[in-house]
């Protein structure tokens, strides 16, 4: 090795050495960072995404994700969906959370609120709100859920069965409203829509098990306003439900009597919602033959629904007034009849008349024999009618059409008022033409020899008073003078002062009172019969003949 060599080599061996031991401290950093970010991530818990259309009280790291009263979690983030017609709201559960996701795993905002149930939420006006987290049981984990704004009724997993109504008016039920059996409250009315494709409103409820046993296929809903009062043909009706109806309102339902039960209902079946239980009653009745009427006097009262009747006994009801009737039906000419149409119901009459008749040859049968139609009054008060067919032999036979429109015609009677009026003209006539006159005129003498004779029976008293204060009267047998005493006792009630002689004088003079306070009635009455109903013109007075 040459000397030039021995240099190079010595060189190379005194440079410094590329590792140092700096460099430790910062690669341990290094792995120290990457292992606490993999603990991280590896113990993080599941993200979930929320929808909701306000976030009224929900903040990114403050909200908190609870369950049964434990934080399971926090909110993350609250942005705009991309729609920008929702939020969106990212939650970040703990770990093993997992399992409590699930396809009907539910969220809604726990705040205080207000309402039918009570107040609910209290604890939360210190705290602030929380999104509560309903585990679920069945399905996979979507995308996102649904947050709600309260809590649910029952869970999609609980047992019980769901029924939607149908009703064409809305605000008919509300969210939280009881659904009531016979008056026990087995479930609750859980939300109301539009269904603006067939223009109705559809209402759900759920009753749990083991009540949801009790919904069959012929059971019928009705809408439980508390109060019910209604004035009808049939008079005054007052409902008055249970306290929980009273002040809240609900839904009932039960099987019509006389009904099989059927079979236990679907899930999601359709049923009717009517507005009280007397409408279930008349929902019966399916089946209906149309007849037509005409009446000539005043149909004011009547109203769609009310009871068509047969002595007391309902056989159909009254559909729809006034009926339109193409051109040529009526002749105004002759008079307007107002066309009532009224459905006869086989069921009713079948039930009501007798078992396996046919109604509409029973009526056919019956218009031969004087059945006719005639409106009556049902309620004083209301004025309400309703319509009472009955046989009336005497009544000329019915000339007219048998059918107009399409429809059969059965034969009405004007009734009402005008009957009325024309009764008592005709008995105000025969009242006139009474013989008052010599009636007040016998009276009056009969008066004259009433007086007479109370003083023909004074003269005849003081004589009996002389004859027992004579001498001679003590000489008669003490029989005598006995039965004397007891006529002069009997006779005594009757003379002037007594009371039964002032009470006779005072009936003669209010007698008299009477008859002469008549006879300007009377003389009105020879002159205008009718005065009683419609007033008589003041006659004017007499006047003095002027001097010639």
């Amino acid at each position: 090795m040459t000397a030039n060599d021995h240099e190079i080599a010595t060189a190379a061996s005194n440079q410094p050495s590329r590792w140092s031991l700096v460099w430790i401290v910062p690669l341990f950093t290094l792995l120290m960072g990457g292992a606490i970010l993999f603990w991280h991530y590896s113990v993080q818990g599941p993200e979930v995404r929320l929808l909701v259309e306000n976030a009224e009280g929900i903040q990114a790291g403050k909200t908190l994700i609870k369950s049964r009263s434990v934080a399971i979690g926090s909110v993350e983030s609250v942005t705009l969906a991309e729609d920008l017609h929702h939020v969106e709201i990212k939650v970040r559960l703990n770990s093993g959370m997992e399992k409590l996701l699930h396809a009907d795993t539910l969220f809604w905002i726990v705040k205080p609120y207000i309402g039918r149930e009570g107040v609910t939420g209290l604890s939360t006006l210190l705290s602030g709100a929380y999104i509560e987290l309903q585990p679920g049981r069945s399905g996979a984990r979507p995308a996102h859920y649904s947050l709600l704004k309260m809590a649910p009724y029952a869970a999609a997993s609980t047992a019980g069965i769901r029924v939607t109504l149908v009703s064409a008016k809305a605000g008919q039920l509300t969210p939280g409203d009881p659904v009531l059996f016979r008056g026990y409250r087995v479930g609750r009315v859980e939300k109301g829509r539009l269904d603006t494709d067939k223009r109705r409103m559809l209402y759900q409820l759920f009753i749990a098990a083991p009540y949801d046993r009790l919904v069959t296929a012929n059971v019928h809903f009705w809408k439980e306003s508390g109060i019910a009062v209604a004035i009808s043909a049939s008079g005054m009706r007052i409902e008055m439900g249970s306290l929980t109806t009273l002040l809240s309102g609900g839904v009932s339902f039960d099987v019509p009597e006389g009904w099989e039960r059927g079979e236990k209902a679907a899930d999601k079946t359709e049923y009717l919602l009517f507005d009280d239980r007397e409408s279930t009653e008349h929902s019966l009745y399916t089946t209906h033959i149309d007849y037509l009427l005409f009446f000539t006097n005043s149909v004011r009262g009547l109203q769609p629904g009310a009871p068509v009747e047969f002595r007391g006994v309902r056989l159909g009801t009254v559909d729809r007034f006034p009926l339109y009737l193409p051109d040529g039906a009526q002749d105004l000419r002759e008079g307007y009849r107002v066309p009532v149409l009224i459905r006869i119901e086989p069921d009713r009459f079948i039930n009501a008349i007798n078992q396996g008749v046919d109604a509409a040859a029973r009526i056919r049968e019956a218009m031969k024999r004087g059945l006719h139609a005639k409106l009556k009054t049902g309620n004083l008060l209301s004025g309400s009618l309703y319509i009472d067919l009955d046989f009336y032999p005497t009544v000329a036979a019915y000339k007219g059409p048998e059918t107009v429109a399409g429809y059969k015609v059965i034969p009405t009677l004007g009734s009402g008022l005008n009957q009325l009026q024309q009764k008592l003209l005709i008995t105000l006539d025969k009242l006139t033409g009474l013989p008052l006159n010599p009636l007040v005129t016998e009276a009056t003498g009969t008066l004259r020899e009433s007086g007479r004779t109370m003083q023909a029976l004074q003269s005849t008293l003081r004589n009996i008073n002389a004859l027992i204060a004579s001498p001679a009267m003590r000489q008669l047998p003490l029989e005598t003078q006995q039965t004397l005493r007891e006529m002069a006792r009997s006779l005594k009630g009757l003379q002037p002062g007594s009371p039964a002689y002032a009470t006779l004088t005072e009936n003669m003079q209010q007698l008299d009172r009477v008859l002469r306070e008549l006879q300007p009635v009377l003389k009105t009455l020879n002159k205008k019969s009718n005065s009683l109903i419609l007033e008589a013109q003041p006659e004017q007075d007499p006047q003095p003949e002027k001097a010639r």
